[in-house]
């Protein structure tokens, strides 16, 4: 697997999601006070949620590997479904599905399948074999990681890059000098552009944070204004992720800008949505009509993308509602009871594109545990 590199739905990149007929909120119709047709009201959440796991499963048989990798991925929001697929998953013929399988185990703690995982450190790929050291040990399995280091000095930078977030996500301060160490080993630039190059120092600084070194955050600051769009899409996804509350006033700026990259500043509207307090919240709704329009734009991918940043928001919108006091004013009122991130969100749950419905589908799922 040595020319893989694992495409996550959490990176903000393309991922997702199928199509299926919209629930009725009631069998029978009835009228509410104003005399309108409740089956009318537009569905919530809470009623797209077997539909959109519907979407993830039916992903996860799919003939292409990445899509069934994001498939279980994004079914990490829904741990009784996870397991099963994560099972069936470890004995997939690709090795980006199997890898999965195994951040999945680990993330969720899946202990049920720890002697399982263990067995997968003997995977022919190396990034499986990383991904099954992590699986097992966050299982409470014996194992050894000690080849986790000499991978981490590997000349392909997505072996690199595969196992510095598994260390990160390992969460064991102990890993820190080994990613530390990593950090100084230069790449073959003859080899690894410096784009890919910049990827794998992003990667290494966001583990350096997990595990506990705060001066890390500086770099992934810096990241973000890079010269590389890529690697700002992902240091702004990293910044959302870590709560990083003083990146906060920087991230608004993107998405203020006429001059910055629509896929910016749509990763740029998800990670305010995951730091944000009641005021960035409600400039960023204010701002909504950024995502809704890259919802309905003749590109897959960038619909793909739109449709996960308005489940983040819409899920930040539904926190800030819950915190609303009757003194708030009344647009203040009008604005978080918006639901047409829902009704976007319902719309492309039907898109003809795999991809994006399974991205509204992670969309749901996500914003319901969020």
């Amino acid at each position: 697997m040595n020319r893989w590199t694992h495409r996550s739905l959490y990176l903000g990149m393309a991922a997702p999601l199928w199509a299926m007929a919209l629930c009725l909120l009631a069998c029978t119709p009835s009228l509410n006070a104003a005399g309108s047709d409740e089956s009318d009201a537009p569905p919530t959440l809470r009623d797209l949620r077997e539909d959109a796991i519907r979407v993830l499963q039916i992903a996860a048989r799919d003939q292409d590997p990445f899509l069934r990798a994001n498939a279980i991925e994004a079914m990490q929001s829904v741990p009784d479904r996870a397991l099963p697929m994560a099972q069936i998953g470890l004995e997939d013929e690709h090795p980006v599905v199997r890898f999965t399988s195994l951040v999945t185990i680990g993330k969720m703690r899946l202990r049920e399948l720890g002697p399982a995982s263990l067995r997968a450190v003997h995977d022919p790929d190396p990034s499986v074999r990383a991904a099954a050291m992590y699986a097992a040990r966050r299982c409470g399995q014996e194992v050894d990681i000690s080849e986790m280091a000499q991978m981490l000095a590997s000349p392909n930078p997505s072996i690199r890059s595969n196992v510095v977030m598994l260390l990160g996500l390992m969460g064991e301060p102990s890993a820190l000098p080994m990613i530390d160490a990593q950090a100084k080993i230069p790449m073959p630039n003859q080899r690894v552009d410096k784009l890919r190059r910049s990827l794998v120092r992003v990667q290494v600084a966001e583990a350096q944070v997990l595990l506990g070194d705060p001066d890390a955050i500086s770099p992934l600051r810096a990241a973000a204004f890079s010269e590389f769009d890529e690697v700002r899409v992902l240091a702004v996804t990293m910044l959302g992720r870590l709560r990083d509350a003083s990146a906060e006033t920087a991230l608004m700026a993107i998405i203020e800008r006429k001059d910055q990259p629509i896929e910016l500043k749509l990763a740029a509207g998800e990670a305010v949505s995951h730091i944000g307090g009641r005021a960035a919240i409600k400039d960023l709704l204010q701002q909504s009509n950024v995502v809704i329009q890259s919802c309905g734009s003749d590109n897959p991918v960038l619909r793909a993308q739109a449709v996960i940043t308005a489940g983040a928001m819409e899920s930040a919108r539904a926190r800030i509602y819950r915190e609303l006091l009757p003194s708030d004013p009344p647009y203040i009122w009008r604005l978080f009871e918006d639901t047409s991130l829902v009704a976007t969100m319902t719309q492309l749950m039907q898109d003809p594109h795999l991809q994006v419905r399974m991205s509204a589908a992670a969309a749901v799922l996500r914003a319901q545990t969020n």
